[in-house]
Parts: structure tokens; sequence; C-alpha cells
């Protein structure tokens, strides 16, 4: 499928617009289809509504609502400090292909507001991988996680096929998920996967783990 937002310049300069009185960074000047995408998130997440939002193919969805989440989530932390006392209703915020929020208000005393956690979710995990990708194109660098199953995530060559393959063994047999996560299960019961204890060795010391080449 091509993409229908054609005849933009190979290169054009990073934007900034207010968006429903939030500043959102762009990697680029958006379409007015871009512009409403975003205004649409902002609003649900300014509201604490679940939004339903679809757009034609090629139209930069994920780009959009990476841009105008994220704005949101750094409004949000500005307004209120990182971890300040405020009498606002407190925010929480989960980003898929649509966004939900909720709030809690209480107006006889403050309440303490963590700044908002922002989840995507995808059907499959190349489509998340698309998602790192397009962060990469944007000004915003947040603390970020990638979750998935074993199958995925695992690097322990005996367990996970896909790791063994990875390290130049193409001929390795694949395995069904149910085998990854038995052999993940007791590889972790017998204390005997070096890189999940070195990550609980990290966590218990309060450091951060980083996997061997």
């Amino acid at each position: 499928k091509k993409s229908i937002l054609k005849g933009r310049p190979s290169i054009t300069p990073p934007t900034s617009l207010f968006l429903n009185g939030v500043q959102v960074h762009f990697p680029f000047k958006p379409y007015d289809v871009q512009e409403k995408y975003m205004t649409s998130v902002l609003r649900a997440l300014q509201n604490s509504e679940h939004a339903l939002l679809e757009s034609p193919t090629g139209t930069g969805k994920t780009l959009c609502l990476l841009c105008s989440a994220l704005a949101w989530q750094q409004a949000e932390r500005a307004k209120y400090g990182s971890a300040g006392v405020t009498q606002q209703p407190s925010v929480a915020a989960a980003a898929s292909d649509g966004l939900t929020g909720k709030s809690q208000t209480n107006s006889s005393k403050p309440s303490h507001h963590r700044p908002p956690i922002i989840i995507y979710a995808s059907r499959t995990h190349s489509q998340l991988s698309q998602v790192v990708r397009e962060l990469r194109n944007t000004r915003y660098r947040p603390r970020h996680a990638v979750l998935g199953s074993r199958e995925h995530m695992c690097v322990h060559p005996k367990v996970n096929p896909l790791a063994a393959k990875s390290k130049s063994n193409p001929n390795v047999e694949s395995v069904s998920s149910s085998e990854v996560n038995h052999g993940c299960n007791k590889l972790n019961k017998e204390r005997k996967c070096i890189y999940r204890n070195n990550l609980d060795d990290a966590a218990g010391h309060g450091g951060t783990w980083t996997p061997p080449d």
C-alpha cells in the first residue's frame, strides 16, 4: 500500500505547534489530517475519555499518536512536577489503537499526583518494533521498555531457538512457545539461567544490568 501523503519534500524542518493548549513537537510540518488526529488524542487524554480513532493507511498514525501522547505526558509532568502534591485529579493513560484515561478527584484534601505512564499495546511484536523506530524519529526520549513473550524476549540459546539462531546457528530447529516457557521456567526454578540470575542480582543492588554480547 502506498502512502497517500505524497509530494512532501524529503527534508523538512521539525515543527512545534500548540494543539488543545499543549505544545507538540513534530518531525515536520503536519498535514491537516495529522493535526486533527493529534487533537483528538489530546482531547481524549485531557478529558480522561476513551477514544477509537482511525485514519487512512500512510497518514502517520503511529507518529501522531506518539507525539501527541508524549507531549501531553510532558505537559502533565511540567504542571505537577515529578512527585508533587496537587488538588487536581490524578491521571493515568494507556495508549494503543485507542487511548484510555482514568481520573480520581478528592476535593476535600490534596492527593499525591504521579506522572502519567503511557502503555502502547500492539497485536504483534513486529508492530512494536516499528513503534520504537518511529519514536527515534521524534524529539521525545522517554524511558521505555518493550515487553513480549519468552519466544521473543528470552536470550538463552538453550531455551529459545531464536536466540541460538541469532548467534550464527541457522540450522537450529524451532520449538513451540510452550516448550520455550517450560524450558525457561525449569532453568529459573533451578537457578541455572545466568541471565535471570544477573538481572536479579542487579535489581537487588539497585543497579542496572546490561546483557552480555
